[in-house]
């Protein structure tokens, strides 16, 4: 048995994906080395922004010299979650393992390539590929994906994982996941919202619009209402398959009135600034009363320039019945 990703960037099981890319060794010497490239667009990147870049790429050297186990409880804040499928805390599911054997078996390396950060500099994302690569003998497949992770600056100042998720292994991995390339800033907006609010009263407004999902459906069904809170620049998550764009979602929302999506808010957080937050839960795809597919989660939710809160990155892992 070794690690397979699932979920976010792994879980226990075995891997039976076939090796698609030949250059474990580029892979693993991209991630080590912040090449020239992997920084061309910092000009662009607020000072938090940069911060949370940086605490993922160190996240991924640390794993790199430490493994899975280590890294995980070094990187994530006391109550970060990650799901196995559905949410466990980081820190309690890693206490439990045993200490990662030495030399490391097998190297697990990824890189920020996308993300964003609350004006309040307090909480953020960020996404990107992931290589895991067995070092010894008998070797097992390469396998390949891609994460989603969401930050939190801590009461120490230090940025810790709060949230990890993202689409599991993929079927075939591409020159995506060449690591080494260029990390892209959202879009950022002249926020019109106020910069005081209570983030327990916003979080229950969000929350309440993920649960409404069901009750309000368009004239076109539940796949128009949803599409109607996120945003047009948005980043889906799926199980095997590579993030997509909003339009992703018609793949796995089927149009019709029939069809009916019911989301069981868990928790999330909102930032400071009032500007960005996430939630997080179950769902059950159903149709005409009858589930479909059922799993989890998760919401990163942005104010845009009018100030309304839209969806930019949605990541449901699931299964069907």
């Amino acid at each position: 048995m070794i690690e397979e990703k699932r979920g976010e960037r792994l879980v226990i099981g075995k891997l039976t994906k076939e090796n698609s890319i030949g250059r474990s060794g580029s892979l693993l010497v991209a991630g080590l080395c912040l090449t020239a490239s992997a920084f061309s667009q910092t000009g662009k990147m607020t000072s938090a922004q940069m911060e949370v870049v940086q605490a993922e790429r160190a996240f991924a050297r640390y794993c790199i010299e430490h493994g899975i186990a280590e890294s995980w409880m070094e990187f994530f804040a006391d109550d970060g979650i990650i799901f196995r499928p559905g949410p466990v805390n980081a820190k309690e599911f890693y206490r439990k393992q045993v200490p990662t054997p030495r030399p490391l078996r097998a190297t697990l390396n990824w890189e920020p390539r996308y993300g964003d950060v609350s004006q309040a500099g307090d909480l953020g994302y960020s996404m990107g590929p992931w290589n895991y690569v067995t070092n010894v003998l008998p070797k097992e497949p390469d396998a390949h994906g891609y994460f989603f992770s969401i930050w939190k600056r801590q009461t120490d100042g230090k940025w810790r994982v709060a949230m990890d998720f993202g689409t599991g292994e993929i079927p075939a991995a591409t020159e995506d996941h060449m690591l080494g390339k260029p990390f892209e800033p959202a879009r950022q907006y002249k926020l019109r919202a106020p910069h005081v609010s209570n983030p327990a009263v916003e979080l229950q407004a969000l929350t309440e619009m993920d649960q409404r999902l069901a009750s309000s459906p368009q004239s076109g069904g539940v796949l128009d209402t949803y599409l109607a809170l996120v945003s047009d620049d948005a980043k889906t998550f799926k199980p095997g398959a590579r993030p997509a764009d909003k339009q992703a979602l018609r793949t796995f929302i089927p149009a019709g009135k029939e069809f009916s999506l019911v989301l069981a808010p868990i928790g999330g957080d909102v930032a400071k600034s009032n500007d960005l937050a996430y939630t997080y839960g179950s769902y059950n795809l159903q149709e005409g009363g009858r589930t479909k597919e059922k799993g989890y989660y998760v919401h990163m939710w942005k104010r845009n320039e009018s100030g309304k809160w839209k969806i930019v990155v949605t990541n449901f892992s699931g299964k069907a019945n």
